[in-house]
């Protein structure tokens, strides 16, 4: 679902590097250069540049880049300007440790944005603790990574477990009294994702009549979604991202399944594909509201990018991370310390998401995150009142 879309690996290589990097991690500060210009702030940007992940990469550069040229029209941050400074992660955690490490080392970077997956963010998080350096996982919806990372972590994402303790409530008062499920079976997060699910359906009387494990590099799905509507569900629920939610929901149709499909991603193989038609999630952001912040966004977006078709929650979230990183350093100070104590500070940050950011100091969160029902129709998504 829109907020769905994530990972996680082992950290013990991070841990490692970590404890070298520790000492040498200095302080990064942004003064004026000698010249009476003001120095430049850069932020990190730990992404998916290749890979199978790289249409999230480009869709994060494309809502920074927008962001950034507007906080710079602006007066940066109080005189400084900003600039951001890529690396290709390929959303992998054999290469955001060593991104981390390159991050750490380069005292220039006072803030990193990323990883796409909590998968690749996770192993990292020791790296950028170590040295100090504030890791921004707006993306990240793994429960862990704020919960067992430190007050280095932080996130803009709901959580996984939220997510589908709305998407079980919301199926049931529906009058749905029976669905299918197919989940991504891996163990950072579509199982605990699932068991989320599961949970709240068995506490609201929802059955689920077969789950099935599945993976997001398959290109055949027939024989899992063949034992998940055996027992005739009345609706059927995929826990994933886009791409294979998209192969899914084909497929299903292609096996004679016609019940409602909840699942998906406000993404392009998605939104682009006629067998998903009718598909329902919850969702933070919504291109078509009419929310003043919302509509001046997703001009700006389009008038930056007209070959851009769709606004979606993933331009929207690094959008917002960009201006609440932008935020917390006028409220503290453009350095690592600086960062970290203007993060602790700041309220009611301006978001196309969420109208306004606040983070709970217990989780480094949003404050009480609300999902909205949306309906895919004609290839958009719109609120659902159904």
């Amino acid at each position: 679902m829109s907020s769905i879309i994530r990972r996680a690996g082992v950290a013990s290589v991070a841990a490692l590097a970590a404890v070298s990097l520790a000492a040498c991690a200095g302080n990064t500060s942004s003064g004026d250069s000698g010249s009476g210009k003001k120095s430049t702030v850069y932020f990190g940007v730990s992404a998916a540049e290749t890979g199978q992940y790289a249409q999230y990469g480009q869709q994060f550069k494309e809502a920074f880049d927008l962001a950034v040229e507007q906080v710079n029209a602006k007066g940066g941050i109080n005189g400084h300007p900003v600039a951001l400074k890529y690396e290709d992660s390929q959303s992998d955690p054999k290469q955001s440790v060593p991104v981390a490490q390159k991050f750490v080392g380069d005292k220039s970077i006072s803030l990193v944005f990323g990883d796409y997956s909590s998968a690749a963010s996770i192993p990292a998080s020791p790296i950028y603790t170590a040295g100090k350096l504030l890791q921004y996982g707006f993306n990240n919806s793994n429960p862990d990574f704020t919960a067992k990372g430190t007050e280095y972590q932080w996130s803009t994402s709901i959580t996984t477990a939220d997510t589908y303790k709305w998407t079980a409530d919301y199926i049931k008062k529906q009058g749905v009294d029976s669905v299918g499920v197919a989940y991504l079976n891996t163990a950072d997060w579509g199982i605990p994702a699932y068991q989320a699910f599961k949970s709240e359906a068995k506490k609201v009387g929802l059955k689920i009549t077969d789950a099935e494990g599945v993976l997001d590099t398959s290109d055949d799905y027939k024989p899992a979604l063949l034992k998940a509507t055996k027992g005739k569900p009345d609706a059927f629920v995929e826990i994933g991202y886009g791409p294979d939610a998209s192969k899914i929901v084909t497929q299903l149709r292609a096996i004679g399944y016609q019940g409602t499909f909840y699942g998906g991603q406000d993404e392009e193989s998605f939104d682009g594909n006629p067998d998903a038609e009718g598909s329902i999630i919850g969702t933070e952001f919504l291109e078509t509201s009419t929310d003043p912040q919302v509509k001046a966004f997703v001009a700006a977006f389009k008038k930056k990018y007209p070959k851009e078709t769709d606004v979606t929650s993933f331009e929207a979230g690094a959008y917002d991370a960009l201006n609440v990183a932008v935020a917390a350093a006028k409220a503290g100070g453009t350095s690592r310390e600086g960062i970290l104590a203007g993060f602790k500070k700041i309220k009611d940050v301006p978001s196309v998401v969420y109208g306004k950011i606040t983070f709970d100091p217990s989780t480094r969160r949003p404050a009480s995150p609300q999902e909205t029902p949306v309906i895919l129709k004609g290839g958009k998504w719109v609120q659902y009142n159904g």
